[in-house]
């Protein structure tokens, strides 16, 4: 009988494997098109729009109040729609979003559309982390570790095929060509959304809502939250300005580009290369180890301009932050009830958010004021520091005595 069980367990798991790859398209849409990508276009929205840095950095602490905003109705927007129709949704209107940026150049309309695609995005990734969540309880720790791994390596896939995408057509028609840059993402959105549709259907239904689990706040995670608060704050400076900081210290676009394109493939893998860290963790041990790499990352181009140094830090860095997030995810899910799990990761990824509100502005108003962006990184670098601490002071999983 158990001869029996071990080739349906691995039936199920390749099953679930399959439907994992295609919700990981929701982190390709809402991270590597919509939120990371930004970076690739900023020096030429910069250059063709006459914006500050402060200003660029707006347009990403909007983004990220937007994404506040949505991760707060997102377990709201489950429970009214459905957990597969809110997700869809949310795609949906990724793609028609990306679309719009395309279409003005109006300061204004472009600070709206990009406080849509954060309210957008949250939805898309919180519901595809809480149903890929659901899927890996079914599983080992191994195998659950690999699902999760898999749903975030969707940012670093949409992160290198931004890197290809982008820019090619800057250097094809210039500065000028940052709309087309915009349709294009809005294209490759469109698709992904249709991969991750197919899988949210192919997917289990969640657990029924518990009656407290839509409180703002989940008891026993907030040495978690708290150092995931500061992980929004920290790393999201370094993704907002580090192509303007490449581009300011003379590196070429074809340079750029592949630096973007190993932080994405390094993203990518991420999953796999710190599996064992997952599986093995308890508490918030894991999201502390990554935690100080993703500081050491981050505090390279602080102190160096060296090109060698500059890969190293944007390798280290996609290795690091999509299973940071994952680390947490994983850390905030085995911390709840199973029907808690979508409130959890809500509260999560609010904290997450307000993190994000002061990071972009912060590293542009610092750029300005110095002229460059090591202080700012500096700055983040400590943050992801502290961070480390409190995650590794969150507690593991309570379980009751028998």
């Amino acid at each position: 009988m158990t001869t029996e069980r071990a080739p349906a367990a691995e039936r199920s798991f390749r099953r679930d494997l399959l439907i994992v790859i295609g919700l990981a398209a929701s982190p390709l849409v809402a991270l590597g098109c919509s939120r990371f990508a930004y970076a690739l276009l900023l020096p030429a929205m910069r250059s063709e729009l006459g914006w500050s840095f402060t200003t660029a950095g707006l347009m990403n602490t909007l983004n990220a109040v937007g994404y506040l905003v949505g991760a707060l109705g997102t377990a709201w927007a489950a429970a009214q729609l459905g957990q597969r129709t809110a997700f869809v949704g949310s795609l949906v209107v990724t793609v028609l979003a990306l679309a719009a940026t395309a279409a003005t150049s109006s300061l204004d309309v472009l600070l709206a559309v990009r406080s849509i695609l954060g309210i957008a995005g949250a939805g898309a990734f919180v519901l595809g982390g809480a149903i890929t969540s659901t899927i890996s309880r079914r599983h080992t720790a191994h195998r659950s570790a690999v699902l999760i791994g898999t749903y975030f390596a969707g940012g670093g896939v949409g992160i290198v095929a931004s890197g290809l995408l982008v820019p090619a057509v800057l250097d094809r028609l210039g500065p000028a060509g940052w709309p087309t840059g915009w349709l294009v993402l809005a294209i490759l959105a469109a698709v992904g959304t249709a991969a991750a549709t197919i899988a949210a259907y192919a997917a289990p239904t969640a657990p029924p809502a518990a009656p407290g689990s839509r409180r703002s706040w989940v008891a026993g995670l907030g040495r978690l939250a708290s150092g995931y608060l500061l992980f929004g704050a920290g790393y999201i400076g370094y993704m907002t300005f580090i192509i303007a900081l490449l581009t300011q210290v003379g590196l070429s676009p074809k340079e750029i580009a592949a630096f973007w394109v190993l932080l994405g493939v390094a993203g990518a893998v991420s999953g796999q290369v710190w599996a064992w860290l997952l599986r093995g963790a308890r508490g918030g041990s894991a999201a502390a180890v990554l935690f100080v790499l993703l500081a050491v990352a981050t505090g390279i181009p602080a102190a160096t301009s060296a090109t060698p140094a500059l890969f190293v830090s944007g390798g280290l860095f996609g290795l690091c932050f999509l299973s940071l997030v994952g680390a947490v995810t994983a850390a905030g899910r085995d911390a709840v009830d199973p029907a808690d799990t979508t409130a959890a990761l809500g509260m999560l990824t609010t904290v997450f958010a307000l993190g994000q509100v002061v990071g972009p502005w912060l590293s542009g108003a610092l750029a300005d004021r110095t002229g460059g962006h090591q202080l700012g990184l500096g700055v983040s670098a400590g943050l992801l520091l502290v961070g480390a601490v409190l995650c590794r002071l969150q507690p593991p999983r309570h379980t009751a005595a028998p």
